[in-house]
């Protein structure tokens, strides 16, 4: 067709594929209800040329659906492709002794059929709206790393316990502040003073709340006791009883297995989620580069 016969003005109005595509049955008079895929990729194909020759801009999508249309004609075109015979290579069959099994014909792959206008243009579309969907990579999962305490509750107690024993006045009274420096290892911390501005939060929070929580286990059975005069101020100790520190370093000793085996435990979980973790983002990273490699061929 002569490319100044076509509706151009339709086109400039309407540049979209859909009305090209339909433009382009119309003014073939192609049968809109079997539409040869062949044929009319062929044509669309030559009808953007013949519009590139004109200088004229065409539109991103038109030239998208003209790459769709040829890769559809592509595959129609292998569902043809017949397999080569196979020639005869053994023609005395008589000398083969093994009993040959009868061959079964597969059947042929489906043959290329005509399609509706309407089919091809949903086919198309469906692409279009698969490609244009964005891709989005999910943040990649935090690997937390937890150090795990090697000492278990029972032996916290015992130390905490035994530092007790020895820190109490005559009153069997002592600071907690007292108490958590016995375990620090960090720079040297100034005098309790009044017990909460330089003794208690000097030592970090995390030494404090770690030794906090085998004191409240020595208050719940009665072994030690404590209060505090001001909200957030110094805790004060008191040892109730003073016979304990046996019962405690038995309970400990019984427990050392089993802390070490939870502790055995706890750092094999630790292994496989960080290993699980190194495969989902192998698997993650494979996913995008079969993405990015299915872009550019397409």
């Amino acid at each position: 067709m002569d490319p100044q016969q076509m509706d151009l003005a339709s086109f400039v109005i309407q540049p979209t594929w859909k009305e090209f595509l339909i433009e382009l049955v119309n003014s073939n008079q192609m049968n809109p209800w079997e539409v040869d895929l062949i044929e009319i990729a062929n044509t669309y194909l030559k009808r953007v040329r013949e519009l590139r020759s004109m200088d004229l801009r065409i539109p991103a999508n038109v030239i998208l659906a003209s790459a769709l249309l040829l890769r559809f004609k592509a595959d129609a075109l292998s569902l043809e492709d017949e397999p080569e015979p196979i020639e005869e290579a053994i023609e005395e069959t008589h000398c083969i002794n093994e009993e040959i099994p009868e061959l079964i014909v597969r059947a042929n792959q489906p043959r290329r059929r005509k399609l509706t206008l309407e089919e091809l243009i949903k086919a198309v579309d469906d692409v279009m709206r698969e490609q244009s969907k964005p891709i989005i990579n999910p943040a990649a999962p935090r690997v937390f790393t937890i150090e795990l305490q090697k000492e278990g509750m029972n032996e916290l107690m015992r130390k905490v316990y035994s530092h007790a024993i020895e820190l109490k006045d005559a009153e069997n009274v002592l600071l907690f502040s007292e108490l958590i420096s016995r375990f620090h290892t960090g720079t040297p911390c100034p005098g309790p003073g009044n017990g909460h501005e330089h003794g208690l939060w000097c030592y970090g929070i995390d030494n404090a709340v770690r030794h906090l929580m085998p004191l409240l286990h020595l208050v719940q059975e009665n072994k030690l006791l404590a209060w505090q005069d001001n909200l957030f101020g110094e805790i004060f100790i008191r040892v109730m009883d003073e016979n304990a520190l046996k019962e405690l370093e038995k309970r400990a000793a019984e427990s050392v297995e089993e802390d070490a085996k939870e502790y055995a435990a706890l750092q094999e979980k630790q292994a496989t989620r960080r290993q699980r973790m190194s495969e989902l983002q192998a698997k993650r990273q494979s996913k995008d580069a079969a993405a990015q490699i299915l872009s550019q061929a397409n």
